[in-house]
């Protein structure tokens, strides 16, 4: 038997409660098979069972908890994308769960052998909501916004490299490259690169993703309420879908989707436990044991593309977080390993470097820094002239080392900043901590705050980390103005790319290069926790894409 039939054996057992869960992770791990191979054959068990149902029944709103609020829903300027652009958009290409790139709305893709273009055939039978063809002309009017700075495209960074684009006809579109750019794949597979309609978004203006959405997905927008949901209506004239891995091409079963923020952590578990919601993303990690003791219940978890990170303002000179030393002494004074398990309940795993060590681009290297050594930490402060007060805080030229510290009003990242908060008054720093509303975090972010935390989640991790520690991308999204010049090297390096072996190497000079200089403080990386009462069917989360997507997905009576 080999590796993937003993995972299938005893997912099958367990589906059949033939052995408990506990039975299950001590098997899988006497086996060698991690969390995320366990998590990944769970969901996939679970929509292989879905399929042996000759007749989906379609009809109903499926209900889905969000540990996040939800962010304005415009591919071309949004701060953060959410699950209901699966619903509401596609791009031209997706992450199987498999991990394998498959056509969307391109059916195929080919890199010039110069590497300095590249072609994509466009699927012409795709429409928007409004009925506006979609072709490779309208696709090139959305890569266009992107690219205009007045759109205010919070990751255009990484289409820089792309010098023009052209659609010669209605089923071709060529981006063509200032220089080889092998990553742009990773990068138009992504949601700030699905497709709206920009003729409608102009019409809208600031009304696009708020009142008005025109995308191609499967359900139309119905509503948002920032802070409560957000609902979706099923595209009856949905003209269909390409995706190879989708069972059901043609219009979604679903009737609607109803997305509801779940920011109490603790209420998360206790809505799908007493069937307020159907399906649940990121229960509290204290409550995971209890969620897949239950029979009833079906529990995915495997390592997200993500991470929380700690930035310092590099313009506080006074304080020295322009200095590496002083960064240094924070990261070596906080213990990642007692946060994820005292918060993640071992959930997750540390990051010493940029990114999860789940990411194919993850090189070992960085674990050899940022280990915690509150002894290090007093020495580096010591160095640059920092003692203790009367008081115990650490002073220099008459500045006390206080600070504020941005934390996003939800649980986890309130429980993260008091951890941060206690593990530098151990080292005589005064952190205070200031929990926000999102709509209030993010406009504090952009005024460049003393100090921040932040999680951010990106199928490709190092282009998204790329938007927070380039010298490029001050004052936002670098909200600490971090200006280190070996990592804008290695980020170079990274965009310059023309294979995947370079684009591997340099992704590991990114990483060493972060984990000693820090322009911002890797933490911990947390699993994604998906959660489906058994009236679900074809809902498949995985660890390639960050949200699931919905036109399998229905609802049995």
């Amino acid at each position: 038997m080999d590796r993937n039939e003993a995972i299938d054996a005893l997912v099958s057992a367990h589906r059949e409660r033939r052995i408990s869960r506990r039975d299950l992770m001590v098997r899988a791990a006497a086996l060698g098979i991690g969390a995320s191979a366990l998590g990944t054959a769970l969901a996939r068990t679970a929509v292989t069972v879905s399929a042996q149902d000759v007749n989906p029944t379609p009809g109903g709103v499926l209900r889905e908890g969000y540990d996040l609020d939800f962010s304005k829903m415009d591919p071309v300027a949004t701060s953060w994308y959410d699950p209901a652009f699966m619903a509401l958009f596609e791009c031209l290409a997706i992450d199987a769960p498999d991990g394998e790139l498959q056509p969307m709305l391109a059916s195929n893709w080919t890199i010039a052998d110069d590497a300095l273009s590249v072609t994509f055939t466009i699927d012409t039978g795709a429409k928007f909501h409004s009925g506006r063809a979609v072709d490779a002309a309208a696709v090139k009017e959305v890569y266009d916004a992107i690219k205009d700075p007045a759109n205010g495209s919070p990751l255009s960074v990484l289409f820089t490299p792309v010098e023009a684009i052209e659609a010669p006809d209605a089923s071709t579109l060529v981006l063509k490259l200032s220089h080889p750019y092998y990553d742009v794949l990773n990068v138009v597979k992504t949601g700030y690169w699905a497709i709206c309609n920009i003729v409608a978004r102009t019409e809208a203006g600031e009304a696009f993703g708020q009142t008005t959405i025109d995308g191609t997905g499967p359900f139309t927008f119905k509503e948002w309420m920032p802070g409560s949901h957000v609902d979706v209506e099923k595209w009856a004239d949905y003209p269909g879908s390409i995706v190879p891995y989708y069972q059901n091409k043609g219009p979604a079963y679903l009737d609607g989707i109803h997305w509801e923020a779940i920011l109490e952590g603790a209420q998360r578990a206790l809505k799908i436990e007493n069937g307020e919601i159907d399906t649940l993303r990121n229960p509290l990690a204290q409550d995971v044991a209890r969620l897949q003791g239950n029979p009833d219940l079906s529990v995915s978890s495997f390592s997200e593309p993500s991470g929380y990170i700690f930035g310092q303002n590099f313009n506080k000179t006074e304080l020295d977080f322009h200095e590496q030393g002083m960064r240094q002494a924070i990261s070596h004074a906080i213990d990642r390993q007692a946060i994820v398990t005292a918060l993640l309940m071992d959930l997750g795993s540390p990051l010493y470097g940029p990114i999860t060590p789940a990411d194919k681009y993850y090189d070992p290297t960085v674990e050899q820094f940022n280990q915690y050594d509150p002894e290090k930490s007093k020495a580096l402060v010591a160095e640059l002239g920092w003692t203790p007060g009367a008081d115990g805080i650490l002073e220099k030229n008459g500045q006390r080392m206080a600070f504020n510290l941005v934390v996003q009003d939800e649980s986890f990242n309130r429980d993260l900043g008091s951890v941060i908060q206690a593990s530098l008054a151990e080292i005589g720093m005064e952190v205070t901590v200031q929990s926000l509303d999102r709509g209030s975090y993010f406009g504090a972010l952009g005024e460049g705050p003393d100090s921040y935390l932040f999680y951010y989640l990106w199928p490709v991790p190092i282009d998204v980390v790329i938007l927070f520690v380039g010298s490029g991308t001050i004052p936002v999204p670098n909200w600490g103005s971090a200006s280190v010049p070996a990592v804008d090297e290695a980020i170079t390096a990274w965009q310059n790319a023309g294979s995947e072996e370079e684009l591997r190497a340099a992704g590991n000079l990114f990483q060493t290069s972060i984990a000693e200089t820090l322009p911002t403080i890797p933490l911990v990386v947390r699993n994604t926790v998906w959660v489906a009462r058994p009236n679900v069917r074809g809902w498949l989360p995985h660890q390639y894409d960050i949200y699931p997507h919905y036109n399998d997905v229905w609802l049995a009576q």
